[in-house]
């Protein structure tokens, strides 16, 4: 069982930067390396067949995990939920109230829900142990 886990959580990081890196790439490629909108959309449907190939990952880690894991997991994940969408919500409207000047970027929200759900993750193992 234990080995079953591992070699899960390897191929869900093999996939996570698989993603990440296709991500980085088609972000990166669009307007230097082409200026075509077909290639475009193909890196989007690339980018997105490995993001699905991810979740599956992710679903297939989580398959096996015992009742304490999948517990911490499910908490962590709501929490993280949750938080995106108040703060998510709330960046928005910033913006449309004039209270912030920047226009609400993508990333921000991607990295406050990366910390949000590793720190919920951690407290929530801590909780537990």
């Amino acid at each position: 069982m234990k080995t079953q886990l591992k070699k899960n959580t390897k191929k869900l990081a093999i996939w996570t930067v698989a993603w990440v890196g296709s991500l980085a790439f088609l972000t990166g490629a669009e307007n230097t390396l082409w200026d075509n909108l077909i290639f475009t959309k193909i890196g989007l449907l690339i980018n997105l067949a490995i993001g699905v190939g991810m979740i599956i990952a992710n679903k297939n880690l989580f398959n096996h995990y015992d009742e304490l894991q999948k517990k911490i997991q499910l908490e962590a994940m709501a929490l993280t939920l949750g938080l995106a969408v108040v703060v998510g919500i709330v960046y928005e409207v910033s913006f449309d109230f004039g209270v912030i000047n920047s226009e609400p970027e993508g990333e921000y929200i991607v990295i406050f829900i990366s910390i949000c759900y590793i720190v919920s993750t951690f407290l929530n193992s801590r909780r537990y142990r």
